[in-house]
C-alpha cells in the first residue's frame, strides 16, 4: 500500500508546483514539470469523464473474461481474440458471472463499485530522468474476480492498474492531444490452492491494456498527428465530484480567436521574447578513486551521443565532420570545445528549462526563472550522472581515509560536463492602451495579442537576429 501512495503524494506535489518555476541549478534525478501544457481548471470545457474511462476499463475485463472461458472450453484464435469472437452464449456467462472465472461481485465493476475498485484522480506528473517531463491526471484501480473450478476450493483474482491521462505535447510544443495510457500489473492470486490449476484462465496484463487503450482510441476524436490519438488539448487537470463515478480530467480545446486579456492591469502581453543557448565545450571528467574502467564504457559509440531539452524541446548536437559515431572522447578526461547554440521562444514563459543528457544514459538539469532573466549571461557549467553498481572492497577511501564498505554499491557516477552560456533577448512589451488604442498608443505593426496562449513553436528561425560566430542547431 505504501508503494501506491508515495507516488502519489510525489506527483501531487510536484503538479502544485507546476504554477511557478523555481531556479534550480544541475540537479540529478528528474526534471520539474514542464510549464506547458497548462493545469486546467475544474470548469474547463471539455473532459475525459469518469463513465468514459470506467466503461472501457470494464468492456476489456468482460473481453478478457470471455477470452478466458472460451479458451478453457477448447477454442482456439489463430489470429488473436476479436471482440466479434466472443459468442454469445459465453458473453451471457460472463454477463451472469457463472463462468467458471467470473467479477467476483456484481458490485466488482467498475460501473457499479463507486471508489472501492476506481479510485479518485489525482494530479500528478511523469517521472523521467532523461526526457522532459508533463503533468497528467492520474488515478489507482483494480480489478476483482474469483476463479471458480471444479472442487470446494475458489481463488480470488486481482489486478492492480493505473490510469494515466496526458495532454501529449510532442518537442516542446505548448499544445498537444489528449492521450490515455492504461499499465495493468501482473495478477495476484489469492490462497488457497495450487497455481497450475488455474493457470489457463489468468488473464494477460497486456492484453487488458492494449483493449482499454483500443476502446478509448476507437472513441477518442481522431488528431492530425497519427501517433497521439485524441483531441487537441493545451492542459489537463482534476475534478472531483460528489459522486465518485462523474469525477474527470478536465482539458481546454485548443481554440483560436484574437483579442485582448482583461484583467491584467496594464501589460497584455510579452512577445518576441527569446533566449540564445550557447554550447561552448564538453568535458569528459576523470573516473573517480576505486572506480572499474569498464564503467566508463571505452569504445562504446553512445559516450559521443548527446541531446539537450530547452522547455521541452529537443536540441542534438551533430558529429562532428569526419566522426560519424559522435563526439568522441577518450575514456580518462579530455575537452572538446563547441560552437553551437539554439534560439528559443520565450513568449509567456515563467522559465528556461536546460536537461543535458548522455547516450550512456547520464542526465542533469537547471532551471531558471524569468525573475533571473532566464539565467543569462554568466557562463555555467553542468555535469551528468547515471547510477552504476560497484564491488566493495572494505579498503580506505583515499580521499578521507575512512574504510569503505564490504558490500557491493549503488555509486553516481558523474561524467559529462557541459560549458554553456545562456543570452536573453527580450521582445517589445505591449499594454493595453496601445493594444486598444486608448491614450493615443498604436498597436506595433505585425503584433497580434491574442486571448490563448499561442503556439510559435519551440525554435525560432525568422532570420530578424544578426549573424553570429555560432552554429545554429
Amino acid at each position: 500500500m505504501l508503494q501506491r501512495i508515495l507516488p502519489a503524494i510525489v506527483g501531487a506535489c510536484l503538479a502544485s508546483h507546476g504554477f511557478a518555476a523555481f531556479a534550480q541549478d544541475e540537479a540529478l534525478g528528474p526534471p520539474e514539470i514542464l510549464q506547458f501544457p497548462l493545469q486546467a481548471g475544474e470548469t474547463a470545457p471539455r473532459a475525459v469523464t469518469g463513465p468514459f474511462l470506467r466503461k472501457a476499463v470494464e468492456d476489456a475485463a468482460d473481453l478478457g473474461l470471455c477470452q478466458a472461458l472460451m479458451t478453457g472450453a477448447g477454442h482456439t484464435f489463430p489470429n488473436g481474440f476479436q471482440p466479434t469472437d466472443c459468442t454469445a452464449p459465453f458473453a451471457a456467462q460472463v454477463r451472469d458471472r457463472d463462468g467458471i472465472v467470473h467479477w467476483r461481485s456484481e458490485n466488482a465493476r467498475p460501473l457499479k463499485c463507486g471508489s472501492g475498485c476506481f479510485g479518485r484522480p489525482f494530479s500528478s506528473g511523469t517521472r523521467n530522468v532523461d526526457r522532459p517531463n508533463l503533468r497528467e491526471t492520474m488515478l489507482y484501480g483494480h480489478l476483482d474476480f474469483t476463479i471458480d473450478p471444479p472442487g470446494p476450493v475458489n481463488r480470488d483474482l486481482t489486478y492492480f492498474y493505473e490510469v494515466h491521462v496526458q495532454c501529449k505535447a510532442p518537442n516542446g510544443a505548448r499544445t498537444g492531444n489528449i492521450e490515455v495510457k492504461v499499465d495493468v500489473g501482473d495478477p495476484v492470486i489469492g490462497d488457497p490452492g495450487g497455481l497450475e490449476s488455474v493457470l489457463d484462465f489468468i488473464l494477460l496484463p497486456a492484453q487488458i491494456s492494449q483493449r482499454i487503450e483500443s476502446f478509448i482510441r476507437g472513441q477518442l476524436q481522431a488528431a492530425p498527428d497519427a501517433t497521439v490519438p485524441g483531441e487537441p488539448c493545451r492542459s489537463i487537470g482534476v475534478s472531483l465530484a460528489t459522486n465518485p463515478l462523474f469525477d474527470s480530467a478536465p482539458f481546454d480545446p485548443v481554440a483560436a480567436g484574437i483579442g485582448v486579456r482583461p484583467g491584467h492591469g496594464g501589460i497584455v502581453g510579452v512577445l518576441g521574447q527569446r533566449a540564445k543557448v550557447e554550447f561552448l565545450a564538453i568535458t569528459r571528467k576523470p573516473l573517480p578513486p576505486l572506480v572499474a574502467p569498464e564503467h566508463a564504457q571505452p569504445g562504446n559509440a553512445a559516450a559521443g551521443y548527446f541531446t539537450v531539452y530547452l522547455n521541452g524541446a529537443v536540441v542534438g548536437f551533430p558529429p562532428p565532420l569526419g566522426q560519424p559515431d559522435g563526439l568522441v572522447l577518450p575514456p580518462e578526461g579530455g575537452t572538446i570545445p563547441m560552437n553551437y547554440c539554439r534560439t528559443i521562444a520565450l513568449d509567456g514563459a515563467d522559465r528556461l528549462q536546460l536537461l543535458f543528457v548522455n547516450g550512456l544514459g547520464g542526465a542533469v538539469w537547471s532551471q531558471f526563472p524569468r525573475s533571473a532573466k532566464f539565467g543569462a549571461d554568466v557562463p555555467r557549467r553542468i555535469t551528468t550522472g547515471r547510477w552504476i553498481v560497484v564491488p566493495g572492497t572494505g579498503l580506505p577511501s583515499p580521499t578521507t581515509g575512512q574504510p569503505t564498505p564490504a558490500k557491493p554499491q549503488s555509486v553516481v557516477l558523474r561524467e559529462f560536463e557541459l560549458l554553456y552560456r545562456i543570452t536573453y533577448l527580450p521582445g517589445p512589451v505591449l499594454t493595453d492602451s496601445a493594444a486598444t488604442g486608448t491614450g493615443g498608443g498604436r498597436h506595433p505593426p505585425g503584433r497580434v495579442l491574442t486571448d490563448v496562449l499561442v503556439d510559435h513553436g519551440a525554435v525560432l528561425s525568422d532570420g530578424s537576429e544578426p549573424a553570429t560566430p555560432c552554429r545554429e542547431i
